[in-house]
């Protein structure tokens, strides 16, 4: 296989712990700020995806994938017939029809049928190139057969790895799970139709969905933490420094200082300068340039500002000090990032 596909999966081993979460929500428990108003809300909804590879899989007992780790990359598992089980660190589930898997950080990890065998490389196996982002997979013997729609997604936005490290290794969302499953359920009938048909549009039809599938789950596990289990997300445990987020967020323009902020929040400069970097891990100045570049990305792949625009619109007096900025946080400067997007380069 020589799709870019093949390139993304061959990524080194990355290890970390944890066991998977299944996400069983009660619709009544909810956190009390709502998450579209909260900072979050706002990462969640300036999420783009900037890759999405699926491969509709076809696999018949015995089988058995070794999954690589893909770093900062999200990798997930649609069991649309059968059933497979998967196992990852020291842990191991079974999902059935309709049930869905996510590894938010990529972790590497097996995935098999009913019958135990070897497992075989995902990049040994006869995968097929639909299109630059659509793959099929027949692989087995001759047994009961499962069908997954399995794929890899790598968001844009610089701060999601933040989001990202704060989750368990897995995710888990099985049909009985209501009413989360709900949607999924909705999503899934929608690729698996899609998958049947397939044709003009198909892959980006499929990057669509799954987008919409992960922000879906992500949404949904992350309304159902308590306020003691959200690591990087306890920012929003302290009603100050969500203030000073909400602030710098709602008004990236403004001409923002660390005693305008502590003022806005009530408290001392010396002190929420500690205690915003203790909880969010950047100094409230550096946390003001990554969301300014955060917003500029977006900003330069889904519109036509001029550069100037961009740079005023986000507090900046000139383009040359918006640029140096944005070099400096992205690692690329915002011509670039824009001719990329216009050359159709993720």
């Amino acid at each position: 296989m020589s799709s870019a596909f093949r390139v993304y999966w061959s990524a080194a081993p990355h290890n970390r712990t944890g066991r998977p979460t299944d996400m069983e929500f009660d619709p009544n428990q909810r956190a009390d700020t709502p998450l579209e108003d909260s900072p979050l809300g706002k990462l969640l909804n300036n999420l783009h995806i900037a890759t999405a590879f699926c491969t509709d899989s076809l696999l018949s007992d015995p089988w058995a994938v070794d999954m690589p780790a893909i770093p900062h990359c999200l990798m997930f598992h649609l069991v649309l017939n059968g059933a497979a089980e998967f196992h990852f660190d020291d842990s191991s589930c079974t999902l059935q029809t309709n049930d869905f898997i996510l590894f938010p950080r990529g972790e590497g990890h097996q995935l098999n049928g009913q019958s135990p065998t070897p497992g075989v490389p995902l990049t040994s196996l006869p995968i097929q190139c639909v299109s630059e982002r659509f793959e099929t997979l027949e692989y087995g013997g001759n047994g009961e057969t499962s069908r997954l729609l399995c794929g890899a997604l790598f968001f844009t936005h610089p701060l999601a790895q933040k989001l990202l490290s704060g989750l368990p290794t897995a995710l888990v969302i099985r049909e009985s799970h209501r009413p989360t499953h709900t949607l999924v359920k909705h999503i899934s009938e929608l690729i698996r139709t899609e998958t049947q048909y397939v044709g003009l549009g198909t892959e980006a039809v499929l990057s669509r969905l799954a987008e919409i599938l992960i922000i879906a789950v992500l949404r949904e596990h992350l309304n159902s933490l308590e306020a003691g289990t959200l690591g990087w997300l306890s920012v929003l445990s302290d009603d100050r420094i969500a203030k000073a987020l909400q602030l710098i967020h709602n008004a990236p323009d403004e001409h923002w200082r660390l005693e305008s902020l502590a003022k806005e929040v009530g408290m001392s400069r010396t002190n929420f300068a500690q205690q915003f970097k203790q909880l969010v891990g950047n100094t409230p100045m550096d946390y003001l340039t990554e969301w300014r570049m955060s917003l500029a990305y977006s900003k330069l792949q889904f519109s036509n500002d001029t550069l100037l625009a961009i740079a005023l619109d986000l507090g900046y007096q000139s383009e040359s000090a918006f640029s140096r900025a944005f070099k400096k946080v992205i690692g690329k400067s915002p011509g670039e990032v824009r001719r990329s997007e216009q050359a159709g380069v993720s």
